[in-house]
């Protein structure tokens, strides 16, 4: 039978549906190829209708013959089918995965001979062509191959370095999902790659342990992961990451791609470019510039493999012709661009003097060539990255400030602390109550010695951008109220002259535009207020962002 006639056979309901799960079936690698028993997939077809017949039976329990334990959910049908819930997760999740490969092949199958989006909707037993569209998605079938990437990525590492770790947190160094992680390891395990978990104690701190999670080669046996613990034998997959969920894996730092000087222009003070000294602005939608989702990070961008630019990316749609970078400084135009870009480090390891964040590298494909290639971006910090700064008031702040303002915070800190003391204090267990006073008294030597304050109502560490339209009194601030007053404090500062109070313009169209409307952590102000700020520039600044009000009056000097 051609594949045509197959498709009219399908569509004319001459094919069973058994006959029609051997359409377009691909290959999987491992012990047990797909489709080689009656029903292609029939593992993950089993292992679904138990489940969904022990999922039905509405009074379902598990009771444990040891313990007379009883179990109810899903629970207790991981139990009935031998599983722990963890492995009974993963399993479920493969053999869904499997279940939509196999719909996927299909449904590209058809579609590459030529049958329309309805016609393989009713062939494939869907209410509408949606439901196809989902299967045909591009993402669809990426984000069901990310488990088996991250396996064979596993893999890989394993037969490279032994054991290696894959216990709490690798799932966020990788930046995989947790669930993945887990369906990737017990797809190794099937394939004869066993993980054992274990606690070794901590030779500094008797009476603990390190409880570690080990992913190991082939007939590798369990008593072996201590053994290898303690000769250091285990190896880390932390330098690795993956951009993609899953689908691919990168070293987490890459010398960087350096970029053409002849796509680069420069904006020198003569011409305006002390008004947003340290801003890069990028052409929006050129794949090797882009900022991956964010409307500002703080960069690192090579130019010419010798020099680089370092300050806060934003897109610019006025670039002319031929500009896909333009570079704001405040120099002079008799400075050659060797002069206004730095010089690069020989290191090449940090080649920027600086580090790039965690995942801050990222790759795009090439719309010519196809070729997956390392982004032109280097992301020092990201929108987001500020909010996380720590919100104490230090003493530099406080020094300058009315002893009303200075003795309330304290104050509150103080009780802060006596609280957290006595909470301390109640509890029973002596282990973790020595480890818990020992930790409160390391923290009350840093408060002391930074004399840190308890912070005020709302205040916030934000990154600063320019927007020169901005009025002389006011600041673009999405995190802060439209119409209230705020107080911008750049440390360190010389006095209370250099604190501007500022309102709030949530409407100032130009900042809108710049960096929308739900901004992370980011205030937005001109070059004249940027100069009060202790002559801050804009390659990363920030200022601390305090509403002030009847309750909070922060003194501020002209």
């Amino acid at each position: 039978m051609t594949p045509i006639e197959e498709m009219q056979a399908i569509l004319s309901g001459e094919l069973s549906e058994d006959e029609l799960m051997h359409y377009g079936m691909p290959r999987r690698s491992g012990r047990y190829p797909w489709g080689s028993g009656k029903e292609p997939y029939q593992h993950s077809g089993d292992f679904l209708a138990r489940v969904q017949e022990l999922q039905s039976q509405k009074d379902l329990v598990y009771i444990d013959e040891k313990t007379g334990k009883k179990y109810t959910g899903n629970t207790a049908v991981a139990k009935h089918l031998g599983l722990t819930t963890t492995e009974f997760r993963a399993q479920l999740s493969m053999a869904k995965d499997e279940r939509r490969a196999l719909e996927v092949e299909t449904a590209k199958s058809m579609r590459a001979h030529g049958h329309s989006l309805n016609e393989i909707a009713k062939a494939m037993g869907y209410n509408n062509d949606s439901s196809v569209r989902a299967l045909l998605n591009e993402n669809t079938e990426a984000r069901m191959n990310q488990a088996k990437m991250t396996a064979q990525f596993l893999k890989e590492q394993v037969d490279k370095k032994g054991m290696i770790d894959v216990g709490v947190g690798v799932e966020k160094e990788l930046c995989v999902s947790a669930e993945k992680l887990k369906e990737a390891l017990t797809m190794l395990e099937m394939q004869g790659y066993p993980t054992y978990g274990g606690g070794v104690p901590q030779v500094t701190n008797p009476g603990n342990q390190t409880n570690m999670k080990v992913l190991c080669p082939p007939g590798t046996e369990h008593k072996e992961i201590f053994q290898a613990f303690n000769n250091g034998e285990i190896s880390s997959v932390r330098d690795y990451i993956s951009h993609d969920g899953g689908d691919t894996f990168d070293k987490k730092f890459v010398y960087p791609a350096s970029m053409d000087s002849k796509r680069l222009q420069i904006v020198y003070a003569e011409d305006g470019g002390t008004d947003r000294d340290g801003v890069i602005e990028l052409r929006r939608g050129v794949p090797d510039l882009d900022l991956g989702g964010s409307h500002y990070s703080q960069v690192r961008i090579l130019v010419d493999g010798t020099h680089y630019l370092k300050g806060m990316a934003v897109y610019s749609d006025d670039l002319p012709d031929g500009v896909d970078v333009r570079f704001n400084t405040n120099k002079t135009k008799d400075k050659p661009m060797e002069k206004v870009l730095k010089e690069i480090k020989n290191d090449p390891d940090n080649p920027f003097g600086s580090a790039i964040r965690e995942g801050g590298q990222s790759y795009y494909t090439d719309p010519k060539t196809g070729e997956r290639k390392l982004s032109l971006i280097n992301k020092r910090a990201d929108e987001g990255d500020w909010s996380d700064w720590k919100d104490k008031l230090p003493s530099q702040f406080l020094s300058k400030q009315n002893l009303t303002l200075v003795n309330k915070q304290l104050g509150l800190a103080l009780a802060d602390r006596t609280a957290e003391f006595d909470e301390i204090k109640a509890l029973v267990n002596p282990t973790v109550k020595k480890q818990m006073l020992n930790s409160f008294a390391d923290d009350c030597d840093s408060a002391a010695v930074h004399l840190y304050a308890a912070a005020l109502p709302r205040q916030k560490y934000q990154v600063i951008l320019p927007v020169p339209s901005m009025k002389d009194n006011e600041v673009y601030a999405p995190n802060f109220h439209d119409g209230e007053k705020v107080a911008l404090i750049r440390y360190p500062h010389g006095g209370t002259f250099e604190i501007p109070i500022l309102t709030v313009n949530n409407r100032q169209k130009d900042a809108k535009s710049l960096v929308g409307t739900n901004a992370k952590d980011v205030v937005c102000i001109n070059g004249k207020v940027a100069e009060r700020l202790s002559g801050a520039d804009f390659d990363g600044d920030t200022v601390m962002v305090i509403p002030t009000n009847n309750k909070t009056k922060i003194t501020a000097t002209n």
